[in-house]
């Protein structure tokens, strides 16, 4: 049997060049499978196989069953999954890996977990997150205020604004988005909005600078041609009629420039002080809302600050759901409470576990997510993390007592947090209510940058909280311990 492969195998080459065969899982046992409107604005006008040890820098072990078609360094690798239409085989023969990821399949699983991606429509794929939908929604709608949208990477916050940037089109407004970086300057951000309004909105009153301007396509035209004032901004702005402008500004913790953030401090205020049908949402990466304001706190009282918390467990396991049945899949009881167990809240590692460990099962022709699937997801999201997380983690594991220095960083990322990933030290207290000193001077080093700088201080009137210095180190944390001790 084996020679009649390797015959078949030679064949294969000869017919259509080298192709990848792909891992396959061990398949456990079968499990039991789980089972599992946003508001809207009034109208206006997500251990059968041997895990990789990073350590020894080897790879993935590879899948019981599978042999290999050629050793990994001679054979250049290739894409497998073709695009649909795209790719045939003049034999009518696939690789082993499509036959189970099918375009449509894989397609699928790109549209249900997307943790690389924010959720572009706002349809059965986007869970959760209504009180926050509804907070933003308010402050549009009944306080006519700006709003800042902030939280740490991962959460999700991106596919916030998409879902609020479609609530409010369907409600009559303009909704306008933009993603900021560090080369766009002011001017250039509000003159490609401006570009997206056409002159139709435009109502000149007497007196007023553009009343003599007769034929123009967009507002951007009334600007002047090089630089302009935020007064100059203010004035254009106010000749918007007939509709209610909604401007969002994605990603603004990219913006370095002083001078920009200066003259969005004095936007916010000129619209504050005056009625004019614009209104802002800015969404940044922040703990906290100086650390996008800087040095404006005078404007917060013109601003809606909207944290955006962790998800709830039911959340996650909503997500998860969600995911599996847009690609026609199930998720083992087991396998579904783990990934909620490792997201700890965090949309991106739920959509990422859930990513891999749905094609692990799909290629080898199961529609059960499993055990072995999660295993080899957990393997993938350890080799793919930040390089500072995995810096950081060395780190703070390097100096002598690694194994007490483990359980005291696997107990932090165990511990209850609240909405801002901060973590009281008592809740690891023992059952007689107390904290050992050698547990807290432990945790205490992990706060030096001789350890990583792991941990932050979060000091409180009577007490000391704590918060990963990266949030995205909790999950790591969590799922690196789980492999090396065979917890998954």
């Amino acid at each position: 049997m084996r020679n009649f492969f390797k015959k078949r195998r030679m064949a294969a080459v000869a017919d259509d060049g080298p192709t990848m065969t792909p891992a396959a899982p061990v398949r456990a046992p079968a499990a039991e499978r789980t089972v599992g409107g946003p508001p809207k604005l009034r109208p206006i006008g997500g251990l059968a196989v041997a895990a990789a040890n990073p350590a020894r820098g080897e790879p993935p072990a590879g899948r019981a069953g599978v042999e290999t078609a050629a050793p990994a360094d001679t054979e250049l690798p290739r894409f497998s999954i073709p695009v649909a239409g795209g790719l045939r085989s003049a034999a009518g023969r696939e690789p082993a890996l499509l036959k189970g990821l099918s375009p449509e399949v894989n397609g699928l699983l790109r549209e249900a977990f997307t943790p690389t991606r924010p959720k572009q429509r706002l349809n059965s794929l986007f869970i959760g997150r209504t009180a926050t939908l509804r907070r933003i929604i308010s402050a549009i709608e009944e306080e006519r205020a700006h709003v800042i949208l902030f939280g740490d990477r991962g959460r999700g916050k991106t596919s916030l604004a998409n879902a609020v940037e479609q609530i409010a089109a369907q409600a009559g407004y303009m909704a306008l988005k933009q993603t900021c970086s560090s080369e766009l300057t002011f001017e250039e951000i509000f003159r490609h909005f401006l570009k997206k309004i056409p002159s139709t909105y435009y109502r000149a009153t007497s007196g007023h600078a553009f009343t003599q301007i007769n034929t123009f396509q967009s507002f951007a035209e009334l600007l002047p041609r090089e630089s302009f004032s935020v007064t100059e901004l203010n004035e254009v702005l106010g000749s918007i009629h007939g509709t209610h402008v909604l401007m969002i500004l994605d990603e603004y913790d990219r913006v370095t420039d002083e001078d920009f953030r200066n003259k969005l401090a004095e936007l916010f205020k000129n619209l504050s002080d005056s009625s004019i049908n614009v209104t802002l949402l800015v969404v940044g990466v922040a703990e906290n809302l100086d650390q996008l304001l800087g040095k404006h706190p005078s404007i917060q009282r013109a601003l809606v600050p909207v944290h955006l918390p962790l998800m709830s467990d039911r959340e996650v396991e909503r997500l998860l759901q969600a995911g599996a049945d847009n690609a026609k899949i199930a998720f083992a009881t087991e396998v579904s409470r783990r990934i909620v167990d490792f997201a700890r809240g965090l949309p991106y590692y739920a959509q990422l576990l859930g990513l891999h460990s749905a094609r692990s099962a799909v290629s080898r022709r199961s529609d059960t997510v499993e055990r072995d699937d999660l295993v080899y997801a957990v393997s993938r999201c350890l080799q793919e993390a930040e390089r500072g997380v995995v810096v950081s983690y060395a780190r703070a594991l390097a100096p002598e007592h690694r194994s007490e220095l483990e359980d005291v960083l696997l107990a932090a990322a165990l511990c209850p947090s609240d909405e801002f990933g901060i973590f009281d030290p008592m809740d690891l207290a023992a059952p007689g209510g107390t904290v050992s000193p050698t547990f807290t001077e432990r945790l205490r080093r992990l706060v030096d940058d001789e350890y990583g700088a792991v941990l932050v201080p979060v000091l409180e009137p009577g007490r000391i909280r704590y918060r990963f210095q990266n949030q995205m180190m909790r999950q790591y944390v969590l799922m690196r311990q789980a492999q090396e001790r065979g917890q998954i």
